[in-house]
């Protein structure tokens, strides 16, 4: 197994080796998948993470689609901070997973939640302002295998993780009806 420490073992776990199939690469690919998923509820860097992991096409097309912007508050800075995430659902919220592509950290949105739980999430190109809390305890067991069953890789990144001695961040997401 390739040590995840860096941002290119990330990749080539997440990608299952075929690095080469990866063109949107962090830092520059993020922007520009923003970019398209704000405009089109389509994610490009998804899609071909998806089809490096051997999802079958139609699956990796359905992934594609299923993602979302999530915009936190900087727990430094206090400004806006926009990612792309695949999301799940649980009930009536969505679950967001902080795998950080396996490796010993996790990802910095994450973070912010656990600082700031005001959260606008955007899906299927329409903005709504929600509530973001991780799953701790009772509620993370039960959510996992919830998500587990609809994300084919959540029990490897919690393999990988667990190596590193975290628990990958369950996040759900409650939309709210006022922004405050």
């Amino acid at each position: 197994m390739s040590d995840t420490s860096d941002l290119a073992g990330r990749q080539r776990f997440s990608a299952r080796g075929r690095t080469w199939m990866i063109v949107l690469r962090p830092p520059w690919g993020q922007p520009v998948d923003r970019f398209v998923v704000r405009w089109t509820g389509f994610s490009p860097m998804t899609l071909q993470y998806a089809l490096a992991a051997g999802a079958p096409l139609r699956s990796a097309w359905h992934d594609a689609r299923q993602v979302l912007l999530l915009t936190t508050i900087g727990r430094r800075s206090g400004m806006l901070r926009t990612t792309v995430l695949p999301y799940f659902r649980a009930g009536d919220d969505l679950v967001v997973c902080g795998s950080n592509g396996g490796g010993p950290r996790d990802p910095q949105w994450t973070e912010n939640v656990r600082a700031e739980s005001r959260v606008w999430v955007r899906v299927e190109r329409r903005i709504r302002p929600a509530r973001a809390r991780v799953a701790e305890g009772r509620e993370r067991a039960d959510v996992f295998p919830v998500v587990a069953a609809q994300h084919a890789g959540l029990a490897r990144y919690q393999r990988q993780s667990s190596k590193y001695g975290r628990d990958v961040p369950l996040v759900l997401l409650a939309p709210t009806s006022q922004p405050g």
